[in-house]
């Protein structure tokens, strides 16, 4: 039972491979919470085993399918036992459970997704990671229209409402990133509060390169079919520009040397085509997209 408090309370984490760290994960959240639950993704060491030992109740994929999907199969599980509160948490001791309280308190002040931001211990973020959390950071408030300071922490608090709200599609590790977009969408009150910063040497196996890559490969697609006026938009006009720039370039060589450079000319005609299709699109699909969410 969460001390002090008659709020029904479920923390949850997704898991692979992370018995190392799991056991002392979960005897931690269970001193703030009713319920830990952990969602064993496949893993090939004894993750559920040891969760399980730990007091937590497992449930588990038989092969790795994602982030993306043990989310969305814990906010199912939640659902079934109607919280007042869903905390989610990582599974590889990045998240102190001793703040968990903090999350759930915003949540109790009127807040319906509450992120824990790293932002203030920025300091103690490794530099390639503070680089590449700003980049994705940026695309996050495109998709989302809010000026967060950590779109990608996995310390989160969803309330009743969230937990309603929310339909999640995507399999990876955007699946934060969509969460804020639909919530944001959803006109769900969104918050932050500081949370520590915690890096082990054996708390990602991930190549933080190709992680990240892929991570914005998906926000972009994500922003392309949210915001397809801005992204088709934004790129036919980049085209229209440099179309207009090389026909300007074509007219100049045509009255001053009295030839034209038909290779340019042609350059100009395509992009400006190009462009102007683009931008085209963007309105059509924004009306769709509109559309679909209303």
């Amino acid at each position: 039972m969460a001390e002090g408090s008659a709020l029904k309370i479920v923390a949850a984490m997704p898991a692979y491979n992370e018995a190392a760290h799991v056991s002392d994960l979960v005897r931690k959240a269970k001193q703030h919470v009713d319920e830990v639950i952990v969602f064993d993704d496949g893993s090939t060491d004894n993750t559920g085993e040891v969760a399980r030992a730990a007091g937590a109740t497992v449930f588990r994929h038989e092969r790795n399918e994602g982030k993306g999907v043990a989310i969305q199969r814990i906010i199912a599980e939640a659902r079934r036992r109607s919280p007042d509160v869903l905390v989610l948490l990582d599974a590889d001791a990045q998240h102190n459970p001793d703040e968990i309280p903090r999350l759930v308190k915003a949540v109790m002040e009127g807040a319906d997704l509450v992120i824990g931001s790293r932002i203030l211990q920025a300091g103690k973020t490794p530099r390639y990671r503070r680089i590449g959390q700003k980049i994705l950071l940026s695309f996050a408030r495109v998709i989302s229209g809010r000026n967060l300071t950590d779109s990608e922490s996995g310390f989160r608090a969803l309330s009743r409402k969230a937990l309603a709200t929310l339909n999640l599609k995507e399999k990876g590790f955007a699946v934060e990133t969509e969460m804020i977009a639909q919530a944001a969408d959803g006109g769900l009150r969104i918050a932050e509060v500081p949370i520590s910063n915690i890096y082990t040497a054996d708390g990602s196996t991930l190549n933080p390169i190709k992680h990240g890559l892929g991570l914005l490969t998906r926000i972009i697609v994500m922003i392309s079919e949210r915001r397809p006026l801005l992204f088709f938009g934004f790129g036919g006009g980049i085209l229209v520009l440099l179309g207009l720039l090389a026909g300007v370039m074509a007219l100049w060589s045509l009255f001053t040397i009295k030839v034209l450079p038909f290779g340019m000319a042609l350059l100009s005609a395509s992009l400006l085509i190009i462009g102007i299709l683009s931008i085209f699109t963007g309105i059509i699909l924004n009306v769709v997209a509109r559309g679909r969410r209303e």
